[in-house]
Parts: structure tokens; C-alpha cells; sequence
């Protein structure tokens, strides 16, 4: 599969660029002749097509046409001062060159080169691909004809050190100093503000053309915390240091919300450490870098998450001991999935027990212990992120059991079924901390106008979770009730009185129809 490749300009510094257009602005200003090497008059070969093929992690295969036989060459490396692979037989007009040993991952710099017989080269523009990706593109023109003027060599040495053409040297010699402060004497008795901006105008295209893109080498890394994250990226060359980042809920893939840049000036290795951030969260991001020339390179959007919140162990108690078990209670900052792990001091035993769900309370029950023996616990907390805590050792000794139930979650709801008799069902429900066996007592009113009445079990059975349900309540009257619970050790209590309401009777469409006649006619009623 071929990829297309996107021609860029030569990869030459930004001050020969500058002294270029100086030059010729000095020819035009001062009419000063310049004396220009002219290389013999021949044609090099005409380099076309040149395209990318077969990207992997070490390799590329670069391909290219000429009009007419010429050897094969490609220079490239990891920086614009290239390497050299060639084919030094002019027989061909159509190229290949497999670049191996290569690093993944890595932005390479390549231009083909093609001479003939006669020893007249042929240069292509200057070209970017990336092992292992999709090749990166150049913006330039094939040059080509304005390097092939040579000396039958090749443009590159063993090292990688650029042979440059006998017109470049030659021109570039004529530009020395003194010319460069007559140049400069003569833009400053410029007066016309139009020329000098047309001047400033072309200075920054010959700038621009002759300036590379600014390169992200690679994906940004990212070390993340709980409130904080530290990015860290290359650049090719020296510049700024920005990122944008935007929490991932709500961002709409272009605006970021946040932009952190650093205050350390221009470099190659990047790092800015964003603050601030949410915990347990989802951020969108990239990273930005602008070079002294204004060239501005930037990555794709790239994600990260902070971490969760670290929970926190805080009162934890033993809030009751029986004969064969312990019940265990605490809280945590943050929810938390619950973990206890004890010990039976006196055998080593070990055993645990848990509860996945999410939670800032927390109360355990310790099962199938050993009356009067000493045991020791330890609690872990897990967040969502799953950071873990463990709390310090808790210990204990089962005893005889003199404690009685605990009594919670005492809830209650009543539905009026309606009719010719309307029915009023409630449901009473209730949990106690160990296994007990309950009875519920209730009177009419809330000031003890009836007798208490208690529920009678048929069967004594002990549970954890309790329910009555009542048939016998009137509608749009108020019941207090309590609950009375007792242990397999005889142990027992009574809760606090609560109160309660059953709903109002509605009434049915005739009931209305029958009222409003007898507001009429009396005589209705007697029907």
C-alpha cells in the first residue's frame, strides 16, 4: 500500500534563508554587481513520484522515478543533518531504497538524490515519515534542479555532513559581513513606509519557507495523581511548553476548558504538572509547544484519570460481643467496599468476611466464633479506584452473651384498598444486629386511648430481618406501636414508640352523586 507524501522545503538553517534575501535586497539597493559560480551547462536527471512505502518498526521502503538513468541515493536520519544509503550504479529510472535498522516510533528525515552518467544530480525535497505510523509530509517544492548542479558526488559524506553544491558555497561567500552592514546602512535611509514593509513581508516568507513544522516526538506521557498530573513530552527543537486539558464530561473534542503553560522558556524536554484536578476523574488533553520563529507544533488528543481518593479508616469499635460472634463498626472518608480479616488467637485460624458495595458506614458481624476465646481484626477499606487501606489491629475476647438486640431500620407503610368496605394492609419492618426472635404491640391513638394489643408469633423463630403485616387498622386514624425483641441468650429489649398514620377513604363517584342530592332534596336520605 502506498502512502502519499507531502513535499517540504530544504531543511537549511533560518540565517542562510535570511542572508539570501539580504543578498539580493543589496543587489537591488546598492546596485553592486555579485559574482555567482556557474556550473557547467547540463541537465540533471528530473526526480518525480517519490513515495513511501512498507512502514514498519525498523524499516521503509522509499520509491522514485527519474526521466533518465541515474544511480539511487537517499540521505535521511533522526535530524535534517542526514545519513546516506546507496545504489551507486546509474542504470535505472525507477528507484527503490530500504531504509533497515530503524527505531520505532521515530520521526525520520529523508531526501532521495539521482545522478547521471555524467555526474549531474538530481535532489529531491526534503520529506518526514514516521516508523510504525502513517508517514508524515513535507510542504515543499522538488528542488531538484537547483541542487543538481554538482561535482558528480555525492551530497552527503559517510557522516552524514551535507556536501553542499559550488553555486551554494559560492554564493554564500560573497555575503560577509561588510556587505551584510551595507545592506543594513541601506534599508535604514529607507523612508517609504510601504517599502520597508514590503521588505519586513518577504524577509518572513523566505523565514517561513525555509523553517521546517515543529515536531511532537512521540506520545506525551503522563504520571497521574490524585489532584495533580505531570506531563512530560520532546520536542525537535527548542520551544514553549503549554497544556490544554479538559475534564472528559461535557468536552466537546475542540475546547478545552484549562491551559497550563510552563515559565521556564525554550526547550526540547518538556514537563508541566497540571493542579487542580478532580479526583477519580477523566481528562481529555494535548500538548502545544511554539518554537522562537512562531512555529507552533502540537499533539493529537491524548486521555488520562486521576486517581481515586485514598480512603481513610476512622472510629473503628467493637460495638458488641457475643458467645460465638463480634460485630464490628467504622467509617471511611471516601465509599469504600468493606473487608474484615481476623484471627483466632489461640489456634491461628483465620478467616474473613466482606461486602462489595460502596459505603461510609460500615458495621460487620463476625459469625461462628469461640466462646472465651481472644481474637484479633484488622479492617480494609477499597475506593472505586481500588486504593486500599488497612487499619491497625482491633482485638476482642467472646464472652458470654448479656447484650441484647439492637433494633434498627424500623420502617412502616399502609395501602387503603377501596370498596364497599374499604381495607386499610400495613407492613412494619424492621432488622436487628444479631438473630432475634420480635413481637410488635400497638394501641389506637397517640395519647393511649385503647388497650395495647400484641401480635402473638404461632411459631418462636430468630432472624435478622423482621416484618409484620396488620389488616385490622382503621382508614385516617393514628396507631403508635413498639417492638420487643429477644436473643437466643434470653436477652431483651424494647424499642422507643413510634407512630403512625393510615390514609383517608376516597370516596367513589355514586357516594358524591348521593351527597350532593341529599344537600338538595332532603328527601333523598329516606330512599
Amino acid at each position: 500500500m502506498l502512502f502519499s507524501v507531502k513535499i517540504s522545503r530544504a531543511t537549511l538553517t533560518v540565517m542562510k534563508g535570511f542572508l539570501s534575501l539580504v543578498l539580493i535586497l543589496g543587489i537591488l539597493l546598492a546596485g553592486q554587481p555579485a559574482t555567482f559560480a556557474l556550473a557547467a551547462d547540463t541537465t540533471a536527471p528530473d526526480i518525480d513520484n517519490v513515495e513511501i512505502t512498507d512502514v514498519s518498526d525498523t524499516s521503509v521502503t522509499i520509491t522514485w522515478t527519474t526521466d533518465e538513468n541515474a544511480d539511487s541515493l537517499v540521505n535521511y536520519g533522526l535530524k535534517p543533518d542526514y545519513g546516506i544509503v546507496r545504489i551507486p550504479v546509474a542504470e535505472r529510472t525507477s528507484h527503490s531504497i530500504t531504509l533497515d535498522d530503524l527505531e520505532p516510533g521515530r520521526v525520520y528525515y529523508f531526501r532521495v538524490v539521482s545522478a547521471d552518467t555524467d555526474g549531474n544530480q538530481g535532489i529531491s525535497a526534503d520529506y518526514r515519515v514516521q516508523t510504525s505510523g502513517v508517514p508524515q509530509t513535507g510542504d515543499g517544492e522538488n528542488v531538484g534542479q537547483d541542487r543538481a548542479q554538482g561535482d558528480g558526488q555525492g551530497t552527503l559524506a559517510g557522516d552524514g555532513d551535507n556536501k553542499r553544491p559550488e553555486t551554494q558555497i559560492a554564493t554564500e561567500s560573497q555575503i560577509d559581513s561588510e556587505t551584510t552592514h551595507k545592506i543594513i546602512e541601506k534599508i535604514n535611509e529607507i523612508t517609504n513606509p510601504e517599502q520597508l514593509k514590503e521588505i519586513l513581508n518577504e524577509t518572513l516568507k523566505a523565514i517561513e519557507g525555509i523553517t521546517e513544522d515543529l515536531t511532537i516526538v512521540g506520545p506525551p506521557t503522563v504520571i497521574p495523581e490524585t489532584t495533580t498530573a505531570i506531563i512530560r513530552w520532546t520536542t525537535d527543537r527548542e520551544a514553549s511548553s503549554e497544556v490544554l486539558f479538559s475534564p472528559r464530561r461535557g468536552f466537546d473534542g475542540t475546547n478545552y476548558a484549562y491551559s497550563q503553560k510552563s515559565t521556564q522558556g525554550n526547550t526540547t524536554e518538556h514537563e508541566i504538572q497540571l493542579i487542580g484536578l478532580n479526583p477519580f476523574t477523566e481528562y481529555d488533553f494535548k500538548v502545544v509547544s511554539t518554537d522562537t520563529y512562531n512555529i507552533t507544533g502540537e499533539s493529537r488528543n491524548y486521555t488520562f484519570q486521576t486517581k481515586a481518593t485514598a480512603p481513610d479508616i476512622r472510629n473503628l469499635r467493637v460495638l458488641k460481643v457475643e458467645e460465638n460472634s463480634a460485630t464490628l463498626a467504622w467509617d471511611t472518608n471516601v465509599p469504600a467496599k468493606a473487608l474484615v480479616e481476623y484471627q483466632d488467637q489461640t489456634t491461628g485460624a483465620q478467616n474473613s468476611v466482606g461486602r462489595p458495595t460502596l459505603s461510609t458506614t460500615h458495621q460487620m458481624r463476625l459469625a461462628d466464633l469461640t466462646l472465651g476465646t481472644r481474637y484479633v481484626a484488622f479492617v480494609t477499606a477499597e475506593n472505586s479506584g481500588g486504593d486500599r487501606v488497612r487499619s491497625q489491629p482491633i482485638q476482642f475476647i467472646t464472652v458470654r452473651d448479656i447484650a441484647p438486640p439492637i433494633i434498627t431500620n424500623v420502617t412502616n407503610e399502609s395501602t387503603l384498598f377501596p370498596g364497599g368496605e374499604s381495607r386499610i394492609q400495613t407492613i412494619i419492618e424492621w432488622d436487628t444486629d444479631e438473630e432475634a426472635s420480635c413481637l410488635m404491640t400497638y394501641q389506637e391513638g397517640v395519647a393511649g386511648g385503647t388497650e395495647p394489643y400484641t401480635i402473638e408469633k404461632e411459631q418462636i423463630s430468630y432472624t435478622l430481618n423482621h416484618v409484620e403485616v396488620v389488616v385490622d387498622f382503621a382508614p385516617a386514624t393514628a396507631y403508635q406501636f413498639y417492638i420487643t425483641c429477644t436473643d437466643e441468650s434470653g436477652n431483651d429489649i424494647r424499642s422507643e414508640n413510634f407512630v403512625l398514620f393510615t390514609p383517608i377513604q376516597e370516596k367513589n363517584i355514586i357516594d358524591l352523586i348521593i351527597e350532593q342530592f341529599e344537600s338538595a332534596f332532603g328527601w333523598v336520605k329516606n330512599v
